[in-house]
């Protein structure tokens, strides 16, 4: 069994079972099934790919301008209840990632809709990179792969 026989999103997309709102190259839309409010949509590869390390670049771009056009359909068709949207992509376990095929929630909020999201930072305490491990994460974002 390879990964794709035991993810939901693959059985879904290979059945035909999601409710797509948007197709674009390897890239699809569509609605949540739990959502957090009216009009969530989910915009994720049609190629398993467990999180956002595992996915292409191509396949990166084509999300982030699905879910800019996800977020414009939102609100056009839900107006003035939409205040905003949230953005959301959980990567493994510990980021309470529900199922391992990458995903990208745009969720549309309006003031009072009873979601929270917001943490109290001060609530952490300051934990500043030493030299060293600045340097090797600047290196490694320069790098391309």
């Amino acid at each position: 069994m390879n990964a794709d026989d035991a993810c939901d999103f693959c059985t879904n997309i290979a059945e035909g079972t999601f409710d797509v709102v948007a197709r674009a190259t390897g890239v699809i839309a569509v609605i949540d099934r739990h959502p957090i409010n009216r009009g969530h949509v989910l915009v994720l590869p049609t190629r398993h790919a467990a999180d956002l390390a595992a996915l292409h670049q191509e396949e990166i771009t084509e999300m982030a301008v699905v879910a800019q056009r996800a977020d414009r359909a939102i609100r056009n068709v839900f107006g003035d209840a939409v205040e905003g949207t949230n953005l959301l992509m959980s990567n493994g376990a510990a980021a309470d990632q529900g199922v391992l095929h990458a995903h990208l929630h745009v969720i549309p909020r309006a003031t009072g809709d009873g979601y929270e999201f917001r943490e109290d930072a001060s609530r952490y305490p300051l934990v500043p990179l030493d030299a060293a491990e600045r340097a090797a994460l600047s290196s490694e974002l320069a790098s391309p792969n």
